[in-house]
């Protein structure tokens, strides 16, 4: 055979090298996929880790949280007609710009809008005032936010003959539970 045609020397340089071929094969082909799918299997296992220590503190938070939706669900409960709901948000609307001496020029309900798992209440309000005035006007009616009233579109310009009075057209939606 040709390996005894090679002196001592060479026949374990040779099966050096074939040694450090066979451990790189090994490594390519049999190690790093391992390696890569126990990364991947321990990712997979924190993730899960993650989303059970989440359900552990909402489960060990279940009474508060459930406190808070009583509280919540008795106020969005449909105990009051379309109407009467009308009514409370431009009571609402007309009360805020009476204390931010806002001057409602016009206030008429627009449209109800069913959304699916609410209705919306479409209001259109016409107002005169200074722009700080106005500015508060706009900041009271969206808050407090647990009356679910929205801005959904403004336009204001300066008043014709009179300088820092703006007018301000508002189209105002007011969410509730039907």
């Amino acid at each position: 055979m040709f390996i005894n045609n090679f002196n001592k020397r060479e026949r374990y340089l040779m099966a050096a090298a074939a040694s450090i071929c066979a451990i790189a094969v090994s490594y390519v082909f049999i190690i790093e996929p391992v390696a890569a799918r126990w990364k991947n299997l321990n990712n997979q296992i924190r993730s899960k880790i993650n989303i059970l220590e989440k359900d552990f503190k909402l489960a060990a938070n279940q009474k508060t949280i459930e406190s808070e939706y009583a509280k919540l669900s008795k106020r969005g409960k449909a105990a009051r007609s379309k109407d009467q709901e009308t009514a409370d948000t431009l009571a609402f609307i007309e009360n805020v710009s009476k204390n931010d001496s806002c001057l409602i020029i016009n206030i008429k309900p627009v449209d109800i809008i069913d959304a699916g798992s609410h209705k919306e209440i479409l209001i259109d309000v016409t107002a005169e005032a200074s722009a700080g005035q106005l500015s508060k006007f706009l900041y009271d009616i969206e808050n407090p936010r647990e009356n679910l009233i929205n801005v959904k579109r403004f336009n204001v310009v300066s008043k014709s003959g009179q300088t820092g009075v703006l007018k301000g057209t508002f189209l105002i939606s007011k969410a509730f539970l039907d």
